[in-house]
């Protein structure tokens, strides 16, 4: 027979390990993570996702478009070019639709232009969007870039999609500067629009001016020529810069090869 002392000490114990019993079950519910409700919960390091609690990585969150720079300079023409240097800083994202209004600001700051406009951007690139002849801007205006809206795209298997600019020349006379080269299309692709940006420094480095071309029907590991026209002088020392674009999101801009059409869907 159990003494009275001793049937207290059972009881005692059993009321406590009935306690172990649901404060371990509650810990481990609330610890385990499920990995396929779309919930952040137990170990987890995301939502459904994690390396200790869900065996994979959690991807990196997408980050925003950056404008890291944006110059509206005069020209000796009497209208104005615009500059701005855009960065995506995602490796695994792109889009070919960024929408974004360029608003101009007078002198005191007050909105006096605000055009929508967009532009496309592979993963981890540096670019510069150009626009030329802007009139109507008065002396001291500037400019600004708000971005609205991006239509991200994942890239799983990034291509490389390269052109090369080659044979550069500048000429001017009195009263034009001329710049021509050869661009080649070191791809595997062939693509149906090329977007080509000109932006010109001075000896210092200062935007002073920018244009731009495109050109239709570019076949892989072809050349062709561009050549475009500022109807003025630039300075002496003036630098160019040419960048050779393509819309890699648009399957349009993939042309049909041995009649079937390259998607680059098939890559993301």
């Amino acid at each position: 027979m159990l003494t009275r002392i001793q049937k207290q000490v059972f009881i005692g114990g059993v009321y406590i390990l009935i306690a172990v019993v649901i404060v371990g079950g509650t810990l481990y519910s609330k610890n385990r993570p499920t990995c396929t409700d779309g919930k952040k919960d137990g170990q987890e390091e995301g939502v459904d996702c994690g390396t200790v609690a869900c065996g994979k990585a959690c991807a990196s969150p997408v980050q925003q478009v950056v404008v890291q720079d944006i110059k509206l300079v005069k020209t000796p023409a009497g209208d104005y070019d615009l500059a701005a240097l855009v960065y995506n800083p995602n490796v695994d994202y792109g889009t070919d639709s960024v929408s974004y209004n360029l608003v101009i600001s007078d002198s005191t700051g007050k909105e006096i232009a605000n055009q929508p406009d967009t532009f496309y951007i592979l993963p981890g690139q540096t670019k510069y969007i150009v626009k030329t002849s802007l009139a109507g801007i008065p002396d001291g205006a500037s400019a600004e870039i708000k971005i609205t809206s991006v239509d991200w795209q994942k890239v799983a298997t990034p291509q490389d999609i390269t052109f090369i600019i080659t044979r550069e020349a500048v000429t001017s006379d009195f009263k034009q500067t001329t710049y021509q080269a050869v661009i080649t299309n070191n791809s595997n692709f062939d693509f149906d629009t090329i977007d080509v940006s000109i932006v010109v420094t001075d000896s210092s480095g200062a935007v002073i001016a920018t244009n731009m071309t495109n050109f239709q029907t570019f076949l892989s590991q072809t050349d062709r020529s561009i050549k475009v026209i500022w109807p003025f002088v630039l300075p002496a020392g003036s630098r160019i810069h040419a960048e050779v674009n393509t819309n890699v999101f648009n399957n349009s801009n993939f042309l049909k090869t041995n009649g079937t059409q390259e998607k680059f869907q098939q890559y993301y």
